[in-house]
């Protein structure tokens, strides 16, 4: 029977909006080939944008409406602060004086010549990045950039992306937990979650509630025991014990949050 603080999960949780995505083109040399199958092993490749069926403009539920560019170009190395756009020194800000996004001679070369990455985005949610190096994790680093960037333009939504994940500790906890006993919880009341959760809940006379929005997730009591034999959950309210059948697929939370589920364990007797 597993147990973990409870969290908000897309499985346990799900926000019933359309899942969407952002569209972003990589463009690499011949030689730097390796960069782009590099990025589409941890992102995955919709195909060629040029059929209908890869057309993110064409996928109005699916795509965020942003677009993002990256372009591999490791012989721009040392170019010139100029030819980027950069003011002079006497037209530069205080700002870019500070940062050195400014020059002194027409050949003062960006970033003291050494590799760098260069972006312009708008509000729009257009962004182009130029990478003049060719190391992998700047690659896979700027995609992640682009995906928080249009996170944060979509607004309301949680960012995701492949070859990364959020992670919560799991607890074999046996097959009797008492839940104001075994382990220490933030000590509040079911009257508190209750209250807290508001029409979200459907309260029991029983002392404990059901969630409105999903199925299968219960708000229990905290003086719960959880007895794994005999399949129930069961508490003491006005003097008389109460109980609920401890079900597979079922998530019991506890008033402080934490959450517990039945799991036949892979291996092993429980």
């Amino acid at each position: 029977m597993p147990g973990s603080p409870s969290c908000c999960t897309p499985s346990l949780f799900p926000t019933g909006i359309a899942r969407q995505s952002l569209e972003v083109r990589f463009f690499a040399p011949g030689s730097l080939v390796s960069n782009l199958d590099f990025v589409e092993g941890i992102f995955g490749n919709a195909g060629d944008p040029f059929l209908p069926e890869n057309d993110a403009a064409l996928d109005g539920a699916g795509w965020t409406g942003h677009t993002g560019c990256i372009i591999l170009a490791p012989h721009l190395v040392g170019i010139p602060k100029k030819e980027l756009g950069l003011p002079r020194w006497e037209d530069a800000s205080e700002r870019q004086r500070r940062d050195g996004m400014c020059w002194r001679q027409p050949n003062e070369p960006y970033n003291n010549g050494g590799a760098f990455k260069i972006t312009c985005r708008d509000a729009r949610g257009v962004i182009v990045t130029i990478i003049a190096d060719s190391y992998y994790g700047y690659c896979k680093k700027e995609i992640k950039t682009q995906i928080s960037f249009s996170a944060n333009l979509a607004g309301l939504v949680e960012e995701e992306h492949a070859g990364g994940t959020i992670a919560f500790p799991a607890y074999i906890l046996g097959q009797d937990f008492l839940a104001d006993r075994t382990v220490p919880l933030k000590r509040t009341t079911f009257e508190e979650a209750v209250r807290l959760l508001g029409e979200d809940a459907e309260a029991r006379p029983e002392r404990y509630a059901a969630d409105r929005n999903f199925p299968g997730i219960y708000y229990v009591p905290e003086d719960s025991v959880f007895d794994v034999r005999a399949g129930e959950i069961r508490w003491r309210h006005e003097g008389t014990d109460q109980t609920i059948r401890l079900r597979a697929g079922d998530v019991y939370v506890l008033p402080s949050g934490y959450r517990l589920r039945l799991e036949k364990q892979p291996t092993g007797s429980m």
